[in-house]
């Protein structure tokens, strides 16, 4: 390589790390519930303050992340919200929509479409019960797998489950209910299998409780789960099991809605 082709070269790298570095601040907003500093960025990130700054003042600019003017911290900005929508319309799920819409009406509770994101759930769609007392979980919330209905499924549905579990590390108690037993998260997971719904009763969060059933492709892979959730007070046990029913049809419905060789 020439002298002349190397600075060229080494602008692109930059220009590569640059974007990099700007994706990684949205990951780190989108998966944040809550507005996040300049310096907490930089130190999550591991970036110089007067890098992570740059970068924050650039996606502002271009509307991806808003600054509050009371706190200073950031959250994202109204472009990106409007790429997720897009998202979501190029994913398929504007047209399934109404089915999920249809299985809140019916249920009376929230429900939430879950696809996988690495070693967590990822929120894509979200339908809030209108009752007061609801369960209020945000498009774009990360979410365990072991102690929510929806992680069970896609732990429990996945091509190697055995190696999902092995690869979660540990499982982190968050209420007193937590299996943190791989053993018995392994039975758990059988039972998955075994009935077709997953449950949760306040494992997660306390008095939260969810059953979700898997969203399946056109050759039978998982794609996501679909979960109605509420507060235990109305969700208990034996209503989990008689809701799974509704549950099992509306993921049945939006997998014979996908085309043919649907990936998420």
């Amino acid at each position: 390589m020439s002298e002349a082709e190397s600075p060229s070269r080494e602008g692109r790298v930059a220009g590569a790390q640059t974007i990099t570095r700007a994706l990684e601040v949205l990951d780190l907003l989108r998966g944040s519930n809550r507005d996040v500093g300049l310096t907490e960025i930089a130190r999550t990130l591991s970036l110089h303050t007067s890098t992570a700054h740059r970068i924050l003042r650039a996606l502002a600019s271009a509307g991806y992340v808003a600054q509050r003017a009371d706190s200073g911290r950031y959250r994202l900005g109204r472009a990106s919200f409007l790429l997720g929508r897009a998202a979501e319309r190029d994913l398929g799920f504007d047209a399934v929509a109404p089915v999920l819409e249809q299985l809140r009406d019916e249920t009376g509770e929230s429900v939430n479409l879950v696809v996988r994101d690495g070693d967590r759930g990822l929120v894509v769609l979200r339908y809030e019960s209108p009752q007061p007392l609801r369960f209020t979980q945000p498009t774009g919330t990360r979410i365990p797998l072991h102690c929510t209905s929806t992680g069970k499924v896609l732990l429990a549905f996945a091509d190697d489950p055995k190696a999902e579990l092995a690869a979660l590390g540990k499982l982190e108690e968050l209420t007193s209910s937590t299996i943190t037993s791989r053993a018995a998260l392994t039975r758990e997971l059988d039972q998955v299998r075994k009935t077709g719904y997953g449950t949760n009763l306040g494992e997660r969060m306390s008095g939260v409780c969810g059953v979700a059933a898997p969203v399946r492709a056109g050759d039978g892979s998982l794609l996501a789960a679909l979960a109605v959730q509420g507060p235990q007070v109305r969700m208990p046990q034996n209503r989990l099991d008689e809701l799974s029913t509704s549950v099992i049809e509306a993921a049945t419905t939006v997998s014979e809605m996908l085309p043919h060789g649907y990936q998420i």
